[in-house]
């Protein structure tokens, strides 16, 4: 799993020198496909190369990230939407991963979804000189509107799919959302 890990990164950040995405949505078409699992072990193996990492939990309705590195969820970028506290205010580190940034989504908020496109748009022209990459893990694309509002502001986009299960006309539904 790690080496696939390994592989994902460097296909995605070595694909074009030229021009290497700063930011990545994870997303997919449905539910439970793997999504904030393959955002958390992508920032995790990018952080291993010395490089400034951002994780952000855009999944406002079922946060998962928090769980996964055992920090805090109790403010997060809900908190930072709703205007209570500015996004560096509520970074969280993991000590394994010095390298690495974690924003929780915080409280789950469906009103705070509705401003999620504009605040990132915001966060990203302040957070980009001051990292490498930043990953945002996002809700699936179908029956969510956020996906599509995050992918209008990041460089570049991966749709997760789970082999042999995930259906066709789902994923084709999903990647026509996103053109």
């Amino acid at each position: 799993f790690e080496e696939a890990i390994r592989t994902l990164r460097d296909s995605i950040l070595l694909s074009d020198l030229g021009r290497r995405p700063r930011s990545l949505l994870i997303t997919s078409a449905t539910p439970r496909e793997g999504k904030t699992t393959a955002s958390v072990r992508l920032a995790i193996v990018h952080s291993l190369q010395n490089r400034k990492t951002l994780l952000i939990d855009a999944d406002l309705r079922r946060p998962g990230i928090h769980d996964r590195l055992g920090v805090a969820n109790d403010r997060g970028l809900s908190t930072v939407i709703k205007g209570e506290a500015g996004w560096r205010e509520v970074l969280q580190k993991c000590e394994e991963y010095p390298d690495l940034d974690i924003l929780p989504a915080g409280p789950a908020s469906r009103s705070a979804a509705d401003r999620l496109g504009a605040t990132l748009e915001k966060m990203f022209a302040e957070a980009n000189p001051e990292y490498d990459l930043i990953i945002v893990d996002s809700p699936p694309l179908l029956g969510f509107a956020e996906p599509l509002q995050m992918a209008a502001v990041v460089d570049g986009v991966v749709v997760m799919t789970l082999a042999g299960q995930t259906n066709r006309n789902a994923v084709s539904s999903g990647l026509s959302s996103l053109k």
